[in-house]
């Protein structure tokens, strides 16, 4: 369509002066005796070919005129889809943390103004599947009344002051945003992450960072070492009087090489004396604990033992440098350029594949075995050793979230024959719900499974762009959606005293497992 423009100006003006001559010679037919007999011929043989055309040219014109006005009704939609928020957030350099406050209502005018943006072409709501033609003023792929629904989810909050949440794999993106919604909400907060630093960074600069600055506490675990994962559940048992949350968001979709983590290691390893007060506030607990654990190493055979059993903790950062496949090794420039970063603040990663796109046979035992840590043991661990802390506290409201996807899910018509570790490891997440949300109900333990939905594309980057380029794909959710899906559970559950368990959520509704 963008070929176009230049080339109908010329072929229009081309036209007009055609018509003008011809109109000439209907009201004046003499005329052609002006011309020389080859030049007249010339002249009628192609205004009868135009005029009746053959059956084949024919259908030509009518193919290429339908397929001009399918391109037409194709731009039109897509200037209205791009002036849709999540498409205009979108194309932001940084995604930007939305404030807590609720908008504005609208007024009547405004509502009705909003309500005018329409698409040609329906398209088809990714939550409830019907057509829709009215487009909502954020969401591009929902129906108007899924859209609203979206909307508010996406700004609901809950008074949870004076609870504890933890958070796992909170640096960027859905926990990120997650550990966000709950320290707005008024709740403390335990973030983990391998990159605490970096979190810490993160954090540090929020706008609204002074108002639960306080409630933050971040700490650094690799949940691919099963006993760091215990080591730090040891940690908490003796230092919190209360659990009320554990979100197990941390997750392993594609493995990365160590250089896509190159960028971060200066910080990570930088001395807390460069870091800002906000930073050093937020690792404090974290620095502690690591002191704690080093000191170890130096007292008895078996403090040492044990220090040596926290190394996901005191070294997590380090421990994502460890070359363990062949591509661990490579440096290579080209697929993870220097200084060059995503929306999320995320090395680029280059590669022309991943492990989105491969089959049974080509999945490395290291990958598998990581996955399958990182997204089924580590949160088995957790919601098991960290059941005594949630007992503290005599209140019947407490949750468990396990992140899950709905590639973990067995009850789908479609499942593509790619990234079979990854469904494994959803499956036996959603397992462990299936069976202990039962037992864990007995205290007042609300355990569930919740798919973030479709927020990003995992395809390597080339593909995915590619895609949107020729088939239009942008995915239907971002990051805050995602979010919001994973906290639902416990703010719905507190602002309606109707608190879900032993349940598979997708869009905020139980759904098959």
């Amino acid at each position: 369509m963008a070929d176009d423009g230049p080339k109908r100006e010329p072929l229009d003006e081309r036209t007009r002066q055609a018509v003008e001559f011809l109109e000439e010679l209907h009201g004046d037919y003499s005329r052609l005796a002006e011309l020389d007999d080859e030049l007249r011929k010339r002249l009628l043989i192609a205004a009868g070919r135009v005029a009746r055309p053959g059956p084949w040219a024919k259908r030509e014109l009518m193919r290429e005129a339908r397929r001009r006005r399918k391109r037409d009704k194709q731009a039109a939609d897509e200037r209205a889809l791009a002036r849709t928020g999540i498409r205009a957030t979108r194309r932001q350099a940084v995604f930007p943390t939305p404030m807590p406050a609720l908008p504005a209502p609208l007024s009547e005018d405004e509502r009705r103004g909003s309500e005018v943006e329409r698409v040609i072409e329906p398209r088809n709501c990714y939550v409830c599947k019907k057509d829709f033609h009215q487009l909502h003023h954020f969401y591009d792929q929902m129906c108007p009344e899924c859209a609203e629904l979206n909307w508010h989810k996406r700004h609901q909050s809950a008074d949870v002051r004076g609870r504890v949440a933890l958070v796992t794999g909170s640096r960027v993106k859905i926990g990120y945003q997650a550990a966000i919604m709950l320290l707005r909400a008024g709740a403390e907060v335990i973030v983990t992450t391998r990159f605490p630093a970096d979190a810490a960074a993160r954090y540090a600069r929020e706008a609204d960072f002074d108002d639960w600055g306080e409630r933050l506490s971040i700490y650094g675990l690799d949940l691919r070492h099963t006993p760091s994962v215990e080591t730090l559940c040891r940690y908490l048992a003796d230092h919190l009087d209360r659990l009320d949350f554990i979100i197990n968001n941390a997750c392993q979709t594609v493995r990365r090489p160590s250089g896509f983590y190159d960028h971060l290691m200066a910080g990570e390893k930088a001395d807390a004396a460069s870091r800002s007060e906000r930073e050093r506030a937020l690792l404090s607990g974290y620095q502690d604990m690591r002191a704690q654990q080093r000191e170890a190493l130096t007292t008895s055979r078996t403090s040492a033992v044990e220090a040596a059993a926290a190394a996901g903790i005191t070294d997590s950062a380090a421990l994502a440098q460890l070359a363990l496949l062949a591509e661990d090794l490579d440096r290579d420039q080209s697929l993870f350029p220097t200084g060059q970063l995503d929306a999320d603040l995320q090395q680029v990663d280059l590669r022309g594949r991943n492990s989105w796109r491969l089959a049974l046979d080509e999945v490395s035992a290291v990958e598998l075995l990581e996955v399958q840590l990182v997204n089924a043991v580590a949160p088995f661990i957790l919601n098991a050793r960290l059941k005594q802390v949630m007992l503290r506290q005599p209140s019947r409201d407490k949750h468990i979230v396990n992140v899950s996807a709905m590639e973990g899910q067995f009850y789908r018509r479609f499942k593509t024959d790619k990234h079979p570790h990854t469904n494994m490891a959803k499956a036996a997440l959603n397992m462990m719900t299936r069976t202990s949300a039962a037992d864990y109900i007995k205290d007042g333990i609300h355990m569930n499974s919740v798919d973030t939905g479709w927020v990003t594309d995992e395809d390597p980057m080339e593909i995915a762009k590619r895609k949107t380029e020729v088939h239009r794909f942008h995915p239907p959710l971002d990051i805050v959606d995602g979010a919001a899906r994973i906290v639902d559970p416990i703010f719905e559950g507190v602002n309606t005293g109707n608190h879900q368990w032993g349940l598979f959520l997708k869009d905020y509704k139980p759904t098959e497992w």
